[in-house]
């Protein structure tokens, strides 16, 4: 059923050419497991019948020899799939999701730390936006914080239509590099609490106006390499 299932009913992606690319994942990766469940209890239940005649002892041998053929096949995956990304494993990193921003972006990372350990609720936050499987919206992602625009892409996917996150990147845009008065305006349009200038806004917005920002806000953190600063607006 999961299998057949998406082949008539799906929820309509935005890829012109892969619409139902999101329904095949959620439902086919399921099926998989469940024919992994089923394929395991049935070769041990082929393997573990005794062979009474030549024709079936020649049988079951060649059985054995494809079934190890192929999942000797199967199991070079893992192995090249893992390593490939993580290495040899051999240090270990913890169970911690944010520890690789200690190296990777400082900044960020004591933020992150900083928010989830001080700031309660959900306060709207301003970050860069960016593309899909970046290193954009990595405030929000992990301290849970709503921002004006995260993975651009991924929001079109969810709303179904471009029209409701595309005129928010040049506005997100203004809100770094606009005059006062235009920022003063979107942070009440979006309710914006925090802001925050890392490694990765001054990278997209190299006009950046940091100055402004310590008049409609003060600074309530600075990271201890100063490359990351936040700001909390004003009343």
């Amino acid at each position: 059923m999961l299998i057949v299932v998406p082949e008539f009913l799906y929820a309509k992606d935005i890829y012109p050419q892969h619409y139902r690319a999101n329904t095949m994942f959620k439902l086919v990766y399921q099926s998989f497991m469940l024919l992994s469940l089923v394929a395991s209890y049935t070769i041990i239940l082929i393997v573990g019948k005794k062979a009474k005649t030549l024709i079936q002892i020649i049988g079951k041998v060649g059985f054995i020899f494809i079934t190890i053929t192929f999942l000797m096949l199967v199991f070079l995956y893992p192995y090249f799939a893992i390593s490939s990304y993580y290495g040899s494993l051999k240090t270990y990193k913890g169970v911690n999701g944010t520890e690789y921003l200690k190296t990777l972006h400082l900044g960020d990372y004591e933020v992150i730390q900083f928010i989830n350990a001080t700031i309660p609720n959900q306060p709207v936050i301003l970050e860069a936006q960016g593309d899909s499987y970046t290193d954009y919206a990595r405030i929000s992602a992990n301290t849970g914080l709503p921002t004006v625009l995260g993975w651009t892409v991924h929001e079109w996917l969810w709303r179904g239509s471009y029209d409701i996150p595309s005129p928010r990147i040049d506005e997100v845009k203004n809100l770094y590099e606009g005059n006062a008065t235009t920022t003063k305006n979107l942070i009440q349009k979006y309710n914006i609490k925090y802001v925050y200038i890392g490694t990765l806004e001054k990278e997209k917005y190299p006009l950046i106006n940091e100055e402004k920002f310590k008049t409609l806000g003060d600074e309530v953190f600075r990271s201890s390499d100063l490359s990351s600063v936040l700001y909390k607006i004003k009343e």
